[in-house]
């Protein structure tokens, strides 16, 4: 996996110019179109400069990405200690390497992504309580799923997605061992703190995640569009109401003699 910023040949202090500019010569430079002799590679590389761009040009990815470039780069975050966290490493996730096209075959956009949410709800499960674990967590769907009976749910509860698990395995002390009272509530302390932010970490990770997948999804795209189109439409319909009741109001003037 390559750097970003390496794709588009830009230091890491690049001006939003500095961005466009590399972008518009390296689209041009591997636009398949122009190199009609070696089309793959000139997609392949096509859609890597499409996709560097597409997270540095957005302020807030990029200051993910910026916080999380080597975790990313290495396809997830290594972890300390004794125990080894078995958790999906979502950070392999932020990158359109993962999956091929915006289909609904084994590698595609919906099948991959799909597969990524169910599996970190499958992970959360063992640690739900009884009236939780019978609710089932809103399904990403396929290409062709209903934004109102599928998208717009799934995006709702993943856009607030908080871990059920307790992390109590990154607790770093164990307060049987405590002398005293006082000291075992220090040690109750501290250990609170490090499951609360191993909690926070997870949540913030897959809600990024979140954001990153709904960005590129071809159905919210399509249902912006919709609401767009919508709007125009109510507006231009407002427009000539109101000038119909001008023309009305002018007339009724004229008639009455005013």
């Amino acid at each position: 996996m390559k750097c970003h910023y390496d794709v588009l040949g830009v230091p890491k202090d690049a001006t939003n110019d500095d961005l466009k500019k590399s972008y518009r010569k390296l689209a041009l430079k591997w636009h398949p179109d122009k190199n009609q002799d070696n089309v793959e590679e000139c997609t392949i590389q096509f859609r890597l400069v499409q996709q560097a761009y597409d997270v540095l040009s957005d302020p807030h990815e990029r200051a993910w990405y910026d916080k999380h470039r080597e975790a990313i780069l290495q396809g997830g975050l290594g972890h300390g200690g004794e125990y080894e966290d078995k958790s999906l490493n979502v950070y392999a996730y932020f990158n359109s390497s993962c999956y091929s096209g915006c289909g609904d075959d084994e590698n595609g956009f919906y099948a991959v992504y799909g597969k990524v949410f169910k599996t970190i709800a499958e992970e959360d499960y063992p640690y739900m309580d009884s009236k939780e674990s019978d609710w089932e967590m809103p399904n990403f769907g396929n290409s062709q799923s209903s934004y109102e009976d599928t998208v717009h749910s799934f995006y709702a509860y993943w856009e607030s997605y908080s871990t059920a698990k307790s992390y109590v395995w990154v607790e770093k002390y164990d307060t049987r061992e405590a002398p005293h009272r006082r000291v075992r509530r220090l040690m109750e302390g501290e250990n609170k703190k490090l499951r609360d932010t191993a909690k926070k970490q997870r949540n913030e990770e897959v809600r990024e995640l979140v954001s990153y997948v709904r960005k590129r999804d071809e159905r919210v795209k399509a249902n912006k569009k919709r609401l767009e189109e919508r709007a125009e439409q109510v507006k231009k319909m407002a427009q000539e109401q109101k000038l119909r009741h001008k023309q009305q109001m002018k007339k009724y003037v004229s008639v009455a003699g005013f």
